[in-house]
């Protein structure tokens, strides 16, 4: 579905005329105010890793209502755009732990079941937020029903392209209050999503964090969220770090895991040599071991162009960005 063109805003405006200024008549205001979620989904599930999860998919009506929204209310959501790197145009998890690369130190920790606890009342009040900024006149008028939209089951489901804007600045509280702990220790401070580092360059200067960030996010949401019990942990140079997937090499420079790079350099020999081999690598379907290949090579793209520079040199340059730039969708 092609993005819809929002109109030029000079003055706030009711709802349903900026509805139906964006959609001229292609969607109805009164699928906006009526319409059911639950009737409007459907369940995917998929597992990845050994773990099983279950996605919920709009359908094109409720991708169109989420995108209104997005244009005109969640585009306007307050965040800390100096700690939080998740779902965010033009950045990725390669920018959150890039900040952390000077560093010797670092703690890391991640909320636990971060979006279940994302309940109704929390999504409403983080709406409203953005009431003085965004171009909705009646938005108290409507916010029962947009948080009816975001929510499925009282709180905020995986799947929706409205759930990433509102989890960034649901949490601005504690990602403000932390933020001055940290400047105030001298530490580097990043969320990405449900999870949290935070690096120095001595080891001492963490001292207390754990407790600190606990302390913090429990005091700022109201007891709504609490660490992962067991996933923090402390990460010093001389030992692996590891940091959202990603690892930062003694010399600063931060790179794929080597488990990225071993998957990548066997499609790719069995690319070359063993097309049988390959396409064994995803379940016998070539075409799904060809897309496999090409997003770990763009996912490379973005964090580490050394790395690239390396398959090419010895695999050839051809066949790196062939699949660097060919297309699977």
């Amino acid at each position: 579905m092609s993005t819809p063109q929002s109109p030029h805003i000079l003055l706030k405006q009711p709802i349903d005329g900026l509805f139906d200024a964006t959609y001229h008549g292609k969607w109805r205001f009164s699928d906006f105010a009526n319409a059911s979620v639950e009737a409007n989904i459907s369940l995917k599930t998929f597992t990845q890793a050994g773990k099983t999860r279950n996605l919920l998919i709009p359908s094109e009506k409720l991708k169109a209502l989420h995108e209104f929204l997005r244009l005109f209310l969640l585009d306007f959501l307050p965040l800390n755009e100096d700690v939080v790197f998740s779902y965010r145009k033009g950045l990725n998890a390669y920018d959150a732990v890039a900040r952390h690369a000077e560093n010797k130190s670092f703690f890391v920790c991640d909320i636990a079941d971060f979006f279940p606890s994302i309940r109704r009342p929390r999504v409403k009040s983080t709406l409203l937020t953005a009431k003085d900024a965004c171009p909705i006149q009646d938005l108290d008028i409507w916010m029962d029903r947009i948080v009816d939209l975001v929510c499925v089951n009282d709180n905020l489901p995986v799947g929706f392209a409205t759930s990433p804007a509102i989890s960034n600045a649901v949490l601005m509280a504690f990602d403000n209050a932390l933020q001055t702990y940290c400047t105030s220790k001298g530490l580097v401070l990043t969320r990405y999503s449900d999870d949290i580092i935070v690096s120095s360059q001595e080891s001492t200067a963490l001292h207390g964090i754990h407790e600190q960030v606990a302390t913090l996010l429990q005091d700022t949401v109201n007891g709504e969220f609490s660490l992962h019990p067991g996933k923090s942990k402390f990460l010093h140079n001389g030992t692996k770090i590891k940091l959202l997937g990603m690892v930062i090499l003694p010399n600063g420079t931060v790179s794929v895991d080597a488990s990225v790079k071993s998957e990548i350099e066997v499609l790719i020999h069995f690319y070359l040599r063993d097309k049988d081999k390959f396409a064994d690598r995803s379940e016998g379907d070539p075409r799904k071991a060809e897309a496999r290949l090409s997003g770990l090579l763009n996912y490379v793209n973005t964090i580490d162009q050394g790395y690239l520079d390396k398959l090419r040199k010895k695999f050839g340059v051809a066949v790196v960005d062939y699949f660097l730039h060919r297309s699977f969708s």
